[in-house]
């Protein structure tokens, strides 16, 4: 402890020492076991699988900083140093940076998840360069290496379960009840193939590197799996970055390792790079051939979206985790053609170089680049100076290795994500703060505790001592009451937190198939493991300090903790909600929605789901229930329940998925409602409100076709034909996805790039996407048979017929107006028309042409 004893514990100087090294034991082995949980554990009781590891990394890492925030405190004063912080400074800057980008953000709920998670991946490397010395690193790359071996092992079962047996729970060797969730793709712990793809990409130099350091051959094995599992998931991004991550390897290995020796044989090296690089590119264009060229066309979109998104805030960002939030008013249409559907949301940019400039602009991304690459110099030079000098056949220091793979794994990490989102997300996110920290770390081959006296096991601390300060008077006052109220609120926390899991879990003997039984046992293994583990590190930690501030530490993280928990609680609930809403329960599924809302008022989806069931029901009697969600012995009704929860949504999400088609049905119920009771202007003035939100859902989805119906429906109760026309013309036009003609007019292009939608040759080789549609088609010939435009009408109702020929209102219809053209006495017969199979060619009268 030296300088930074004085004046501090000097009642009992050996149980505050021993407080302070127990502190580093604890965080030592905490952060290692907390990443191979977050990397293996699943959870499917959840509404999100991945759940579990977000909850991880948010209660761990509550866990993990007051832990590390403990041991400074009892070690003192002066816990950095000058140099300390120099070394700190880009992971330091990247901290407080998220700090003033959450509160520039402008809506905090929505961006406190993914700021808590920058939380913790930039204290990692903090606490990882300061904090582990040479053992303890070693010890956390042998459990990520046991982390591997789990993942892989699971993914090679996977493998094995979906080539050789049918789908279906129960019907292989994988027991639990997410097998073939992405078809033939294995995803193992993950959830995802992608995610899984990231970790085995960051996994496969560090595994290869810790082969070279210690010539251990049960590691080929795991190579091997790793190998065909990252193929098996048939991620294209992640054999791109797997190819980047080889060719540094290789290239670090043979300029670093073997220079003599490559000299002699880099035109083999080259060659067998790229070979490479040909047959993943191969591959790559093989599946993208093979209807895979969505991913790309949905890349291009959004990365168009988000760089203009980037210069409405080029400086300073929008505010971290704000993406989501914002993106709904910027995204293409055509990305509704590419993924088929409206009720989806994009959470992340598909790149994490672009997002990182969005979410805090040039500044923010300087300084992520300053963190990266000040990290790929410190390596640089460790590793030269490592090197330099070697003869033939002499082998680098072990530490060189290592260096070597930590630095290739980051680096093939951050190639992946310039085309995936595999960093925002936990699973593989958490390792940009400990790769970079160990990079940093081994690079100048000592912890920085290891410069502080007193601060590591085996060192003394400094002689100086000038006595008790006036915070050590007080501690000897307050250490008792201060050690009491920490471990009431440690054990009635871990009684709570056990119990409510237990309500979560469930009984055992309610479960039938063998999946739900392992998991439920693995899951209370697990939990049991997490919560006595750190009930007890803190409850001897407060025991062996003589400092009151710990136990208020213990005591003020007990908050966060439980707020954190509540989130996972949340997630349970939403899962329970969703399935009582499938059975049209409401009451549940309500109390459910409203337990969400309670436990984390920032789940924007409970909301929106909440108001669609009051929107769905629309029960306009007033009561007061309070699992409804009424409140003050105050009566309502579900629309006035549905808007509050659309309100809430709003606040969090202003754009949020269908939300303002949902508003605008909701008015449009209300407002039939109205004319219903006889009140024609309350009608009217609740139309014009759905209209309002209508007209803007189309400005963020032009593709969605029941909003036009919507649209086109209250224009029609107004008799303004000439608007319906108007409306379904627009939708059938479809002008908001139009392309380049450069782009529609290129064979190649229109079969690849522009696969996602279709294009019509309108004559003259010019190409454009329309949306034809036969109920759209039909609609637009009512309003110009309505309008008096027959002619217009009879073509429109044809082209509805040549879409679906067996169209039964369209058939109708034109009978009738062909039965009007009769008795204005264009025409002597109608042509008879018929539905179903049978039905021959669209007659080819024309009105105006008399036979």
């Amino acid at each position: 402890m030296g300088k930074s004893k004085k004046g501090s514990q000097t009642a009992d100087p050996g149980r505050s020492f021993a407080a302070t090294i127990f502190g580093q034991k604890a965080i030592i082995w905490w952060l290692p076991l907390l990443y191979l949980l977050i990397s293996d554990s699943f959870y499917l009781r959840t509404y999100d699988s991945a759940q579990v590891k977000i909850t991880l990394v948010q209660m761990g890492g509550v866990c993990l900083f007051a832990l590390w925030l403990c041991r400074l405190l009892d070690e003192g004063k002066n816990v950095f140093s000058k140099n300390d912080l120099v070394t700190l400074a880009p992971f330091m800057a990247s901290f407080a940076y998220a700090v003033f980008s959450y509160i520039h953000a402008p809506y905090k709920y929505s961006s406190l998840d993914f700021f808590l998670r920058r939380v913790f991946y930039m204290t990692v490397p903090l606490i990882i360069i300061r904090e582990f010395h040479e053992s303890a690193v070693h010890r956390l790359t042998r459990i990520l290496l046991l982390t591997t071996w789990i993942t892989v092992g699971y993914g090679m079962l996977q493998w094995f379960d979906i080539t050789f047996f049918p789908p279906g729970p129960g019907n292989g060797p994988d027991p639990f009840i997410w097998r073939g969730a992405f078809g033939d793709r294995v995803f193992s712990t993950f959830g995802n193939p992608n995610f899984y793809a990231d970790f085995l990409v960051l996994m496969f130099p560090v595994v290869v590197c810790q082969f070279l350091k210690n010539r251990e051959m049960k590691l080929i094995p795991l190579i091997a799996m790793l190998l065909w599992t990252l193929y098996s998931t048939a991620t294209k991004g992640a054999w791109v970055g797997f190819t980047v991550s080889v060719s540094l390897l290789t290239s670090t290995y043979f300029f670093f390792f073997e220079r003599e020796q490559f000299k002699r044989i880099w035109k083999w090296v080259a060659g067998a790079l790229l070979v490479l690089v040909c047959v993943v590119g191969f591959k790559v264009v093989d599946l993208l051939n093979h209807s895979r060229w969505v991913s790309v066309n949905f890349r291009l979109f959004t990365w168009e979206a988000t760089w203009e998104m980037i210069m409405t805030q080029p400086l300073i960002g929008t505010g971290i985790g704000s993406f989501w939030v914002i993106y709904p008013a910027f995204r293409r249409p055509p990305i509704f053609h590419i993924e088929g559907k409206h009720n989806t949301e994009t959470d992340h940019s598909e790149n994490e170089w672009i997002e990182v400039l969005f979410d805090e602009g040039i500044l923010g991304f300087g300084i992520f680049i300053w963190l990266v690459f000040s990290a790929f110099f410190i390596a640089y030079g460790a590793l030269s100076q490592m090197t330099t000098g070697l003869k033939r056949g002499q082998r680098a220091p072990p530490r060189a290795y290592d260096v070597m793979g930590y630095l290739v794994a980051l680096q093939g990490m951050l190639a992946h994500n310039a085309f995936d989102v595999s960093m925002r997300f936990v699973s593989s996110g958490v390792y940009l703060g400990l790769l970079s920290g160990l990079v940093v770390n081994l690079s100048r081959g000592v912890s920085l505790a290891e410069l502080h006296p007193g601060a590591v096991e085996g060192s003394e601390p400094e002689d100086e001592d000038p006595g008790p300060g006036l915070w050590d008077q007080v501690s000897t006052f307050l250490i008792w009451p201060a050690r009491l109220a920490a471990w009431g609120g440690l054990g009635y926390a871990s009684w709570k937190i056990l119990s409510e899991f237990g309500d979560l879990q469930g009984p055992l003997f309610g479960m039938r198939m063998g999946g739900e039984i392992l998991q439920w046992w693995i899951a209370w293994a697990c939990f049991l493991l997490c919560a006595l583990s750190q009930t007890f590190i803190f409850a001897r930690l407060t025991y062996l300090t003589r400092n009151a501030a710990l136990p208020i530490v213990v005591l003020l993280m007990l908050w966060p903790l439980r707020l954190t928990w509540g989130n996972f609680r949340a997630d349970v609930h939403h899962n329970i909600a969703i399935f009582f809403s499938k059975q049209k329960n409401w009451d549940q599924a309500l109390k459910n929605y409203l337990i969400v809302g309670k436990l984390n008022p920032a789940f924007v989806m409970s909301f929106y789901f909440k108001g669609n069931v009051f929107n769905d029901r629309f029960n306009m009697a007033k009561v007061y229930n309070e699992n409804w969600g009424d409140h003050d012995q105050a009566a309502r009704n579900d629309y006035e329940r549905a808007l509050e929860a659309y309100d809430e949504v709003r606040r969090n999400a202003p754009n949020y998925v269908q939300m303002h088609h949902q508003v605008g049905t909701l008015y449009l119920k209300r407002a039939e409602y109205e004319q219903g009771q006889g009140r024609p202007q309350e009608a009217e003035k609740f139309l014009d409100l759905a209209l309002e939100r209508f007209q803007l859902y189309r400005k963020h989805d032009p593709v969605f076709f029941p909003n036009y119906v919507r649209i086109a429906q209250i224009y029609m109760a107004r008799r303004q034909y000439d608007k319906v026309a108007e409306t379904y013309k627009a939708y059938l036009d479809a002008d908001e996805c139009a392309m380049n003609p450069k782009w529609t007019e290129n064979q190649t292009l229109r079969s690849t790039v522009l696969a996602y939608q279709n294009s019509y040759d309108e004559g003259g080789g010019q190409w454009q996407h329309r949306h034809p549609d036969a109920e759209a088609f039909t609609q637009l010939a009512n309003a110009y048979f309505f309008l008096g435009n027959l002619q217009a009408s009879e073509k429109a109702y044809k082209d509805a017929l040549r879409v679906q020929p067996d169209h039964p209102t369209a058939v109708r219809n034109l009978q009738v107006l062909y039965a009007r053209v009769q008795q204005l006495g264009q025409m002597k017969s109608p042509p008879s028309l018929t539905t179903g199979a049978q039905q021959g060619p669209v007659p080819t009268f024309e009105i105006g042409v008399r036979k």
